[in-house]
């Protein structure tokens, strides 16, 4: 293996961790330092028992650890073993929207989210968007007007355009979270159908969040998003009333 070689030195510390805990994080850092591809196989059980000094009920343990936070896939089989993965906002969503069922959450509560934190985004990236970054954005939006006759485009190019725009904000932890919130809130997963005639009004307002983001006026831009996401939420409401207080549902 390249870079820093896998080794139990740091499980040393912190005794009040379970050992199958450390050895988990000691392989995320080992992950994460040699900046591991996905699809990387791991040394195989045999291998990491010898190197964490540990049996092989712990290491399984950790691996079972690993595999439910989206960090590791473990092959079964002769050849298999863990093979790296790197974690996705649909790992997080999960674990969200457990969160929000057991707390009483509703959909309203994830689009009142979405609310405050799309414009927050919009602001931020106005003061660091390049131009090609915006022709990318307007490019989308072209797009989504062309194809608004066919759904899947629709979907495709909305879910990239929001996507974008919180990646350029250069945050990465808004752009998970914007990420979860969007797929907790998915329209078409919970029942919403996009006419034709919305998937254009849905088109106009992306090109109008792109002029604003050209005037590189974090203001402007917050107010465009905005308006954007609040008469997405007034659709919701008029069209479908009753998703609006839906419980939030773990679906896996």
């Amino acid at each position: 293996m390249t870079g820093s070689p896998l080794s139990a030195g740091s499980m040393k510390s912190s005794r009040s961790m379970k050992t199958s805990e450390r050895v988990a994080r000691e392989l995320v850092n080992h992950i994460v330092d040699n900046d591991l591809a996905e699809g990387t196989k791991l040394p195989n059980e045999k291998q990491l028992v010898e190197v964490f000094e540990v049996g092989r009920t712990t290491l399984r343990e950790a691996l079972r650890l690993l595999e439910t936070r989206g960090v590791i896939t473990v092959r079964p089989g002769p050849g298999g073993g863990p093979i790296v993965r790197r974690p996705r906002g649909d790992d997080l969503r999960e674990g969200l929207t457990l969160i929000l069922q057991f707390g009483g959450g509703s959909l309203k509560d994830v689009l009142d989210a979405r609310t405050a934190l799309e414009p927050m985004m919009a602001r931020l990236a106005a003061d660091r968007i390049t131009d090609e970054q915006l022709d990318e954005l307007s490019a989308s939006a072209e797009r989504m007007r062309e194809g608004s006759a066919d759904h899947d485009v629709f979907l495709a190019e909305n879910q990239y355009f929001h996507a974008k725009i919180a990646e350029f904000t250069g945050s990465a932890v808004l752009r998970v979270f914007n990420d979860t919130l969007k797929s907790i809130a998915d329209g078409v997963v919970v029942g919403v159908a996009y006419t034709a005639r919305r998937r254009l009004a849905v088109a106009a307002a992306h090109e109008k969040v792109v002029d604003a983001l050209r005037t590189r006026d974090p203001e402007v831009a917050a107010e465009a998003m905005h308006a954007h996401v609040c008469e997405a939420g007034e659709f919701w409401n008029r069209k479908y009333p009753e998703l609006i207080s839906r419980p939030v549902r773990w679906v896996h």
